[in-house]
């Protein structure tokens, strides 16, 4: 035991004092004798010097000097030895593979429980950061154990991959802003995800606490639906991946605007995908897919997508269009050129070569608008590909056709996407200008002949499908990556952390002794009122 204030040992000497004071004046007692008459007129006889002598040993001469004692220590604040106080960082994972139900109630529930029960353990004193590791890592509390327990029953699930490696960055960072305390970080993970590179040492040991464990999952992963050359049906590509480790056969249906259309059992080796081609009419435009089996992952089981059919969409063509950009737009099945002036707003616009102050309603579609406008001022791309391979507009073009294609803006404005682009500028871009989905071809594609080519037919149909596809209300659900269906776990890796230090803690146990220099301070009175 240490002494944090040993200078208050100084007052040792009021117990001394107290001692002194029973030296010299004694213990009076109270004597109850018939009468004091008879001793009235004796004489006094001087005697020699008085001798004292020492008080003797009482109750209440023990209480006091244990009471004085009691509260010299108090002041001193005596401590000793204890666990330091801790910092700890608790991760959970919320990533979609956290919705699997291989263990009940969900795979993310069980981590929640866990981590409760572990928030439950510790100290009230313990500093606990929560975070959550989804398509980011983020701190939703931070405090003491019972303040994050409310926000650890508010957090929920994603439907992306979990940033591990973000998320164990951030835990360190948080830990080593607090070096005078013990750390640790807990991750509540399923493990399904690959090993983080480029993590460095971390501040403090990782625990990882594993939930979960199977692999029994079939997903949809693709789903595309292609409007036939003829325009007299479509298409839908349909492609099921089998993650588990055994064989599966799995339920399919397809249906379009709440009407059936394919119901069939898919047969799939273990950890593989099968593709398929479904016909369907042209005039499909709300399409639902959907494995109706039982795996442990229902959150990549259904798709509902919108399909290029349905009534044929009427456009307007302004400014100046050429021959080639009207062919282009007519060979769309699903678009209808409107050739007179009529009260009603069309589905899509198409302004080659002008954007006027007052923009018509519904979806542009912009061909190599003016550079004067402000609408299309920017800076330069940045960090932003220059080919986005997996961008809508590019899907199934042959990019060959592009090449020599100038850009007319060297910069990107700030509502849109860059689709395509070089290194003088942006050549496809896509965004929502002043509320409007927009594509825009920022060069002339009669210049260079791009619109005599094949490509040029599919680039147009690509761009109305985006564009109509943003303007229905109806939302589209798209199918989870690859990765995100894959729920089986992975080898946790080790990682590296900084040797923790020991620390020296302490437990401060004055208050105690206060407590009792009280207790004995009350004991020494009701003696003291008892004797009189």
């Amino acid at each position: 035991m240490t002494l944090l204030a040993p200078v208050a040992l100084a007052a040792l000497a009021v117990p001394v004092l107290v001692y002194a004071i029973h030296w010299l004046f004694g213990t009076r007692r109270r004597h109850v004798v018939p009468a004091l008459f008879l001793w009235r007129d004796l004489p006094h006889t001087a005697s020699g010097r008085r001798r004292r002598h020492l008080p003797p040993f009482s109750l209440l001469l023990a209480l006091q000097l244990a009471a004085a004692l009691s509260g010299v220590l108090a002041l001193a604040r005596p401590v000793t030895p204890g666990q330091p106080p801790r910092h700890v960082a608790l991760i959970v994972d919320a990533s979609a593979s956290m919705q699997a139900t291989d263990v009940a109630p969900s795979r993310f529930e069980a981590a929640r429980q866990t981590a409760k029960a572990r928030l439950d353990a510790l100290s009230g004193t313990d500093l606990v950061t929560l975070i959550r590791a989804g398509a980011d890592a983020e701190v939703i509390a931070s405090g003491a154990p019972a303040e994050v327990s409310r926000a650890l029953q508010a957090a929920a699930p994603g439907n992306t991959a979990s940033a591990i490696g973000n998320a164990l960055q951030l835990a360190s960072t948080r830990i080593s802003e607090t070096p005078e305390r013990a750390g640790q970080i807990v991750l509540f993970t399923d493990g399904a995800w690959p090993p983080p590179s480029g993590l460095g040492r971390l501040a403090a040991p990782v625990e990882v606490v594993p939930t979960g464990g199977g692999s029994n999952n079939q997903a949809l992963t693709a789903v595309v639906i292609r409007m036939d050359p003829t325009g007299r049906g479509q298409t839908a590509f349909v492609e099921i991946t089998n993650e588990s480790d055994s064989a599966a056969s799995v339920p399919l249906q397809i249906s379009a605007d709440g009407a059936p259309l394919d119901s069939r059992q898919v047969d799939i080796g273990p950890r593989s995908r099968v593709q398929l081609s479904v016909p369907m009419p042209a005039d499909a435009r709300h399409v639902s897919v959907q494995l109706t089996g039982h795996d442990a992952l229902a959150l990549d089981d259904r798709v509902d997508v919108l399909a290029p059919g349905g009534p044929a969409r009427d456009v307007d063509l302004l400014g100046q269009v050429s021959d080639g950009l009207q062919r282009a737009i007519e060979s769309v099945p699903s678009l209808h050129v409107r050739t007179t002036d009529s009260p009603q707003p069309a589905d899509l616009t198409v302004l080659a070569g002008v954007l006027p102050s007052r923009l018509p309603p519904g979806p542009l579609l912009l061909v190599d608008p003016p550079t004067s406008s402000a609408r299309l001022l920017g800076v330069g791309l940045g960090s932003a590909a220059r080919i986005q391979t997996d961008d809508p507009l590019l899907q199934g073009l042959d990019l060959a056709a592009l090449q020599d294609e100038v850009p007319s803006i060297s910069g990107v404005p700030a509502w849109a996407h860059v689709a395509l682009g070089t290194s003088q500028g942006p050549l496809l871009m896509r965004g929502v200008l002043e509320g409007h989905p927009t594509v825009t071809l920022t060069f002339d594609p009669g210049i260079s002949g791009f619109e005599k080519s094949l490509a040029f037919p599919l680039l147009i149909s690509n761009a109305s499908n985006w564009l109509l596809d943003e303007a229905d209300p109806t939302p589209s659900t798209l199918p989870l990556a690859g990765s995100e269906s894959d729920i089986r776990p992975r080898p946790i890796p080790t990682f590296d952390s900084v040797a923790p230090e020991p620390k020296a803690g302490s437990v401060e146990v004055w208050p105690w002794v206060a407590a009792a220099a009280v207790a004995l301070l009350s004991a020494e009175w009701f003696v003291f009122a008892r004797r009189g």
